[in-house]
This record gives C-alpha cells, structure tokens and sequence, in this order.
C-alpha cells in the first residue's frame, strides 16, 4: 500500500501533468511560494485556482463547456440565505447543476446520513479529459467538506467518503481524511455526513462572506486537513491574510499575533518574503479582476494601487506583459480551445 508520502508525490505528478498539457508549469505556479507543501489538499485548492484563472477556465478544460474564473465565488455567494449545513447543501447542488446544465449534484436524506452525491456519468466532458477527470472530482469533495466545515465554525464530522476513483494511491482523499472510510471504485462521488449535521446552524458571520480565499483559509485553520509542517501551516496563513485583504506588514502581523519582526523572520526561513507573499496574491487577484471586464482604473482601486501606472507596472513586472495583452492572449488563447483549434 502506498505510504502518505508517495500519495502525495502522486498528487503533484498528476497536477504537474494536467498543467503541462495546457502548456502551464506546475513549478512557475509555485516558485514564489517556496517551502509551500503542494501536496498539501488546501494548497493543492489554491494551485488549481491558479490554473484555472490561467487557462480561463474554472473547470481546468476538464468541461466541454468552460466556465469564467470567478464561478466558484458566484456559487459561495448563492448561499447568503441559508441557515443549516443540509439547507446549504441543497443550494450548493442547486447552483452547481443550474451552471453545469444538469442534475449531477443531488442531496438526500437515508436513515442516519445527510449525503453530497455527485453523479458525472452523463457530464460533457471534453474529450480530452479523461485521464484527469478522477483526481479532480476528489478534489471537489474536499473542497465541498471544506465549504461546509467553514459554514459551521467548527470541523464537521464525516461517516464515510465514496469516489470513483479506481486507484487509491491516485487520489488525494486518503491523505486529507485519514481518519475517515473511504470506498473507491465506486458508482458516484459522496459525502456521508450524520444525520444530525443536517439541522446544524451555519455561523452567521462568514455566511455572507464566503469566497473561495475564506474556505481555503478554513480547511487549514480548523483542522479539516492535518497541517504536517509548522512553518508550512504559517506560510498559508498569512497567504490567507493577504487573501482576506490585509495589506501591509503590521495588519498581517496583527491578524497572527506576531511582530513584524516575526512575520519576516518565519518567512525567511521559508527563502520567501512578504513582498514575494502579496505580490502573489495581488497578481491572481489581478488576474481574475481582468476576467470579469472592469476598467484598469477599478482594478487598481480595488487592489490598492495609488494609480493605474503604478498598477500596470507591477502587473509587468510580475508577468512580463502589460495586463492589456495578458487580456488579449486568454481572450484568444480561450477561443481556440472553444473552437477546437
């Protein structure tokens, strides 16, 4: 049986490779994230959002019917109105099959379990897809669990897991639910919660915040996924400040209960700063900002630019075009994959 380790070394051979076949380096990705442990499920998130706001794409050309970074967000704000774990459930599946244009995600009720059913053996996928499409789906599952544990305040209890992943040593289930049963081979991809999580009240002050940074942020926090490496554990938190919207120095030190001079001193010892940390995150935010058709203006506003000048050099610097011909290449680089060309 493989080992946690070589579970992990497989995760990121298979994120190396599914990257690659979009002519995008898993090793870029991450370089300036140095001592970032890949394998690590909420980090593995993170990456995938990053290849998605790459390729233009949140379901990483997986889907014969592309979706527009940002998504994901869309989806997490839809469930502003909820008020129990089974109630967000619902809504979740709702938004999801209404974006897909299909039931492939279903809730349900049995006698002791609250159940996320995912069923793909009708999804368009793109033709292309297959060898992939496994590893992603058990990503999904994380990522649902960690939505719902961030929902709650708290972590969530799991009665067992079942993916349709054919080989364990290919998934990254085992590593971010050790403690938990999980079946592989099986007909679809679920979650089985206990039946009393169903009528669990969600915690109000991050129901009408939630994104995607915030759900990252979570899954390590409370504990959904055991953090191996002190340091590593620190590096995502303040990745998830900056993510928060903390900006300078003193506010992220303030947020970890450190000095500044603590805050660079552990990033040190990581061959990273907190320059390298937040110009990583403004370049994603930038990213997906240029996604959804706002001015230069607002997106330099929002991230806390003095100017557009100020803005547009950075973006430069950061990728070595102006953010208007990184716009025109995944504007172009989108129609051809749409086009089949």
């Amino acid at each position: 049986m493989a080992t946690v380790n070589q579970r992990c070394g497989v995760s990121r051979q298979i994120l190396a490779e599914m990257m690659a076949s979009q002519g995008i380096s898993l090793d870029t990705l991450t370089a300036i994230n140095a001592g970032e442990e890949t394998e690590d499920p909420a980090n593995l998130l993170r990456l995938l959002e990053r290849f998605a706001i790459e390729v233009q794409d949140e379901s990483l050309h997986l889907s014969a019917r592309p979706l527009m970074p940002g998504t994901n967000d869309y989806v997490l704000s839809s469930l502003s109105h909820c008020r129990t774990i089974e109630g967000a459930c619902r809504q979740l599946a709702n938004a999801y099959n209404f974006i897909h244009g299909g039931n492939y995600n279903q809730v349900e009720k049995t006698t002791d379990a609250l159940v996320y059913r995912i069923d793909d053996r009708t999804f368009p996928y793109a033709a292309e897809a297959g060898q992939y499409v496994m590893f992603n789906l058990d990503m999904v599952l994380i990522f649902i669990h960690a939505i719902v544990t961030t929902l709650s305040g708290a972590p969530v209890a799991l009665l067992k897991i079942k993916s349709r992943n054919t080989e364990a040593g290919q998934s990254p289930l085992s590593t971010a639910f050790p403690e938990t049963a999980i079946s592989y081979k099986m007909g679809c991809f679920e979650l089985h919660y206990p039946l009393t999580q169903a009528e669990l009240e969600i915690t109000q002050s991050c129901n009408n915040t939630l994104n995607t940074a915030m759900v990252y942020s979570e899954l390590q926090r409370l504990g959904t996924v055991p953090s191996t490496d002190a340091c590593q554990s620190f590096l995502v938190r303040v990745r998830g400040a900056l993510e928060a919207g903390l900006r300078d120095q003193q506010s992220v030190a303030r947020s970890l209960g450190c000095s500044v001079a603590t805050l660079r001193r552990r990033l040190s010892a990581y061959r990273t700063s907190f320059r390298q940390s937040r110009e990583l995150v403004l370049n994603q935010e930038a990213k997906l900002l240029l996604t959804q058709h706002l001015s230069l203006e607002e997106i330099a506003s929002k991230l806390d630019f003095s100017d557009v000048r100020s803005f547009k050099r950075a973006f430069r610097n950061w990728n070595g075009v102006s953010p208007k011909q990184y716009s025109l290449m995944k504007f172009r680089q989108h129609h051809r994959i749409s086009e089949g060309k």
